[in-house]
């Protein structure tokens, strides 16, 4: 790797070049809103136009200012006989904004589609794992295409494999996943006394639902052996003598029991706070881990489901936010199937006392409902399907899957903006369409701070550098070859040539200036990320000699250790002037 400076002598340099390391942040003030649209028979419509959609922020109409059409290929294509073929979908009309690409197979097997499983081994149940790990094996078996990798990962992070295409490897590590590893959360509740889970918990500790602490209070003067009347165990006007334990009280057999299930219930928030952090955590890593992978991105979450309380629904979000940005579609599976609730919970649930089962009832239903809620929300907001309510896992697991075939993205810059990271609610509709559902996210929150010129100026090239579309904005030549040395190393060597005719230069003083970002990065032969460079071109041009460097052209070249194998080049130019980007990528056999 090599840097460029011509320069005249006592004079500034006309060419300097600054190595600086590829970092690649997302960050953007335009907010991306996905949505897709199905007919009444539940198929995906491709033929509309910006003029069809209305976009409402708090119910303000907004301004689309950005809009793309993305085709991510047929969808459930493999569910079986009964699905009907579909036709084709119309062009769009002629008012429509230029769709985005389709997304390309690739015709040398260079891979360009991935799937990631990531099991929930912190909330699964040994039964709705050995049921949703038989089903997964089965549907990563059934993917044919050479141009398919895919990579197994788990919540709590005690297995992993990453993206590949050798099944032997993918079976391993999806039979080892356990449901051994019960989630903190768990573990406490069935060690408390009394037990009190993660959605009582938080009623009680955070919500201060009295009824909820009755409840606990009961449960704790049987497994304390405190003295209790079995006349007054459901009776409502307990929760007054729950009050009357609240702050300095009488030392009572009652009101220790009050603060027994006090104390329970802040274990099990603390407890369960870690097990959804784990979860969140897992998720915004594989976001990230995919961030990286040039082609289709799908993430099947086999869940059944965890609570996201009130003060992480921003993280919850903000998942959403991440997927969106780096195009990844996530599909979620409730792992439970065809869920129907015990009172008092499983046999395998820890039960203090039976005589406030039935009223324990109302809660349990809820909690079964809101469990859901997050593996719901990251579906419909990222374009992907939630799949529930049945145990076909076959069916399900093929559904979540596969991408929706076409998803509109429509990009809006918010009115009046107030930088206070607040809530915002988003509903779109259609003009004058009837029939239609449409499938959008529900909100975002606002950013605590502007984004920066710079910061834009970053995400435009990581979006180029991520997809696999070809982009010739800034005309430019990516050549490759390799070197391998005596002792076996081997060099990959990308020159980037670059025809500076074509671009743009603001006069300063007496030069003629342009800032030209060169960044190279290579991918394995299964898709993975490996490394890349940067090198920003100052060019401060004197007016005698700039038609001389023009006709010159540009050379950046960036080289890598590597191995033998196959790798994939990417390339990314970015003018700062011309705000232009230019975008390609090469395939290296290296023997």
């Amino acid at each position: 790797m090599f840097g460029f400076v011509f320069a005249f002598p006592s004079q500034t340099p006309e060419i300097t070049s600054q190595d600086t390391p590829v970092l690649f942040r997302s960050t953007s003030n335009l907010i991306p809103v996905p949505v897709v649209v199905r007919d009444r028979n539940g198929q995906t419509i491709g033929n509309l136009a910006v003029d069809d959609f209305q976009l409402f922020d708090n119910g303000k109409l907004q301004s689309i200012s950005r809009f793309t059409l993305e085709k991510l290929g047929e969808e459930n294509e493999k569910l079986g006989e009964e699905e009907t073929a579909r036709p084709s979908a119309p062009a769009p009309p002629t008012n429509a904004p230029s769709p985005a690409p389709p997304a390309r197979q690739s015709v040398d097997g260079t891979p360009d589609h991935f799937i990631a499983y990531l099991f929930d081994d912190l909330h699964l149940t040994l039964q709705d794992l050995v049921s949703n790990r038989n089903a997964a094996l089965r549907q990563i078996d059934s993917g044919q295409a050479p141009n398919l990798r895919v990579a197994v990962y788990t919540t709590s992070g005690r297995q992993n494999q990453e993206f590949t295409a050798d099944r032997d490897k993918l079976h391993a590590a999806v039979n080892a996943i356990s449901a051994g590893y019960s989630g903190a959360a768990k573990s406490a509740e069935q060690s408390s006394c009394p037990a009190v889970n993660y959605y009582m918990g938080d009623l009680i500790y955070n919500k201060d639902d009295v009824n909820a602490l009755r409840l606990a209070t009961v449960d704790a003067l049987h497994c304390l052996n405190l003295p209790i009347d079995p006349a007054k165990e459901s009776d409502p006007s307990l929760n007054e003598s729950v009050r009357q334990c609240e702050g300095p009280h009488p030392s009572s057999d009652f009101c220790k029991a009050v603060d027994a299930a006090k104390t329970s219930a802040r274990v099990a928030v603390e407890f369960g706070d870690r097990d959804t952090e784990s979860a969140i955590s897992a998720t915004r890593a594989v976001i990230g881990r995919m961030t990286s992978m040039p082609g289709k991105r799908n993430i099947v979450l086999i869940s059944p489901g965890f609570l996201v309380l009130d003060n992480r629904h921003q993280e919850q979000m903000e998942l959403i936010e991440r997927a969106i940005k780096a195009s990844v579609v996530i599909g979620g599976l409730d792992a439970r199937g065809l869920y129907t609730m015990t009172p008092g919970g499983g046999a395998s649930e820890h039960v203090e006392n039976a005589a406030t089962l039935q009223e324990k009832t109302p809660f349990q239903t809820a909690e079964s409902l809101t469990v859901t809620d997050v593996i719901a929300d990251l579906a419909q907001g990222t374009g992907g399907a939630f799949y529930h309510g049945t145990n076909n896992f076959d069916e399900g697991m093929a559904r979540v899957a596969a991408a929706p075939q076409y998803i509109y993205v429509l990009g809006f810059s918010p009115q009046d903006l107030k930088l206070d990271g607040k809530f915002h609610t988003l509903k779109v509709t259609l003009k004058n369409k009837k029939g239609y559902e449409l499938q959008v996210r529900k909100g975002y929150y606002a950013a605590t701070s502007a984004a920066s010129p710079e910061a834009k100026a970053r995400q435009q090239i990581e979006d180029a550098f991520f997809s696999r579309d070809e982009i010739h904005n800034v005309p430019a030549v990516l050549q490759t070859q390799y070197f391998k040395g005596d002792n076996g190393d081997v060099t990959l060597s990308a020159v980037t040539k670059i025809d500076a005719k074509k671009l743009t230069f603001k006069k300063v003083n007496d030069r003629n200036t342009n800032d030209v970002t060169v960044v190279t990065g290579i991918f394995d032969s299964d898709g993975n990320y490996i490394s890349g460079q940067q090198k920003i071109l100052q060019m401060r041009f004197l007016d005698r000699t700039l038609q001389t460097r023009l006709n010159s052209g540009i050379s950046v070249e960036h080289t890598f250790a590597v191995h033998p194998g196959r790798y994939t080049v990417r390339m990314v130019i970015r003018d700062a002037e011309g705000q232009s980007i230019s975008a390609q990528s090469s395939v290296v056999d290296i023997p």
